[in-house]
């Protein structure tokens, strides 16, 4: 029995989904110009260079407006965007008020180059709305 304690005193807690850092997964339209996935990592570091403290970003998913075509039949969201890429972004959950206060209004797309459509807790959710594909591994 002293030996199980003593041992529990010394061991990390085990990493459970509960204790994850929690993540936002958000949809942007991006500026037709990008074609390829530097380029957005590019917009997507301008953007947010000004910002404190500075958020961890990264990019999931790219669909450039040339191979848009190549999704079939666009979702609603995005189908009233049919004149930019589109991309998903993931971002911690103690950064997406910043970013999401920096990508959100219209301006943002004539600043930066990209515009939130849509955020969620799940991946899987905004691919869903922006009509992507699960990417094959």
């Amino acid at each position: 029995m002293m030996k199980k304690k003593a041992l529990r005193q010394f061991m990390p807690k085990r990493l459970t989904k509960a204790l994850r850092k929690k993540r936002r997964w958000v949809g942007v339209k991006v500026d037709p110009s990008c074609l390829h996935r530097a380029d957005v990592e590019a917009l997507l570091e301008t953007a947010t260079a000004s910002l404190e403290p500075k958020p961890n970003l990264r990019l999931m998913d790219w669909w450039p407006l040339n191979q848009r075509p190549l999704l079939g039949q666009p979702s609603p969201l995005a189908a009233e965007h049919p004149e930019a890429g589109l991309a998903v972004i993931r971002i911690h959950l103690g950064d997406a008020p910043l970013v999401r206060a920096t990508l959100e209004p219209e301006l943002a797309y004539e600043q930066h180059g990209l515009q939130t459509l849509t955020m969620s807790g799940k991946i899987c959710l905004v691919r869903e709305r922006l009509g992507l594909p699960r990417p094959k591994r």
